[in-house]
């Protein structure tokens, strides 16, 4: 009979170490997690996926199988794509606002819900968590149900708040492996947990711009406000320059670990387009910038596969001219 890792749910194998689910063949019969997985949990160490589950296979098996899902998304990565994939789930499901505590005080949760069901038109249940959340009342939106599939973007929280669930319960099942890094779940996972069955997903994998864990937002963001003359190029924390051509005042939500610096009469090479506004310019899986009024924006090419584009999900900052 065949074993699955309890860390990322791959099929356990002895034949190849260069292959996903790998275990030393004297470990085999005591595992219950593959080699990456151990490694990952004990020292630290992460070794990408080679064939992550694409975004149409995980929505057609959740389609097929699933009788109720949490979606799960944190406030910076909401857009377009992330959106046409929640509508994409056909079974009755609640999005879940993850990491929660990110969100600067002066936004209110209820401004995001109907910025949410004005803008997008989600008409289903919104919640929100973070690692501060008391869980009793997350819980209270999975009675009835007695299965539960968690979905969303990698690294949105899934498998953090399904140990959080665990553990809440007094689950003696091993810990799903967690990390910073991306496709760490690799196939579906079911736990049992008192009455439910917990199915955590694979991550949706789109283009995200790959992060230092330092630079992940793990705290309130505390946003920073500049008041763009005619032509200022920002720094993003020695990782790219930005060019903003207009009179506006830009917003930047990102990590508090992340430096930006404005600079005068530098030159940036890269493309370039309008951004009306009231519009955020989101960099997938690092932060946005909110812009007041129509720009145009110059980013190197590299950059531009993680940009999304989205009316403005808040207008507070923090200002600095």
């Amino acid at each position: 009979m065949s074993k699955i890792c309890l860390g990322c749910g791959v099929k356990l194998q002895t034949n190849d170490k260069n292959k996903d689910g790998y275990i030393r063949e004297d470990k085999y019969d005591t595992s219950i997690y593959c080699e990456r997985c151990f490694k990952m949990m004990h020292y630290g160490e992460y070794t990408q996926v080679n064939e992550p589950k694409s975004i149409d296979d995980i929505v057609s098996s959740v389609n097929k199988n699933a009788k109720y899902v949490v979606f799960m998304s944190d406030f910076i990565n909401i857009f377009d794509r992330v959106v046409d994939i929640f509508k994409s789930i056909k079974t009755p499901k609640t999005l879940v606002i993850s990491k929660s505590d990110i969100i600067p005080k002066n936004v209110s949760f209820e401004e995001i819900k109907n910025y949410l069901r004005i803008t997008y038109g989600i008409k289903d249940n919104i919640v929100f968590t973070n690692n501060k959340t008391n869980l009793n009342t997350f819980i209270k939106e999975l009675y009835g149900h007695d299965e539960v599939y968690f979905l969303g973007l990698t690294n949105s929280g899934k498998s953090t708040l399904i140990n959080e669930i665990m553990d809440k319960y007094g689950s003696t099942n091993a810990r799903i492996t967690t990390s910073y890094k991306e496709n760490t779940t690799m196939d579906f996972i079911r736990i049992k947990v008192g009455n439910m069955t917990l199915v955590d997903s694979p991550g949706f994998l789109i283009d995200n711009f790959s992060l230092a864990k330092n630079t992940l937002i793990d705290r309130e963001i505390h946003p920073i406000t500049y008041q763009n003359k005619t032509n200022c190029t920002y720094n993003i924390g020695n990782l790219f320059n930005i060019k903003l051509t207009g009179l506006c005042s830009a917003t930047f939500y990102f990590s508090n670990h992340i430096d930006i610096k404005r600079l005068y009469n530098k030159e940036t090479i890269g493309l370039s387009f309008t951004v009306k506004g009231n519009s955020d310019i989101v960099i997938c899986g690092l932060g946005f910038i909110k812009v007041n009024r129509d720009v145009t924006i110059c980013i190197p090419e590299s950059i531009m596969k993680y940009i999304n584009i989205r009316p403005s999900i808040t207008g507070g900052s923090y200002g600095k001219n």
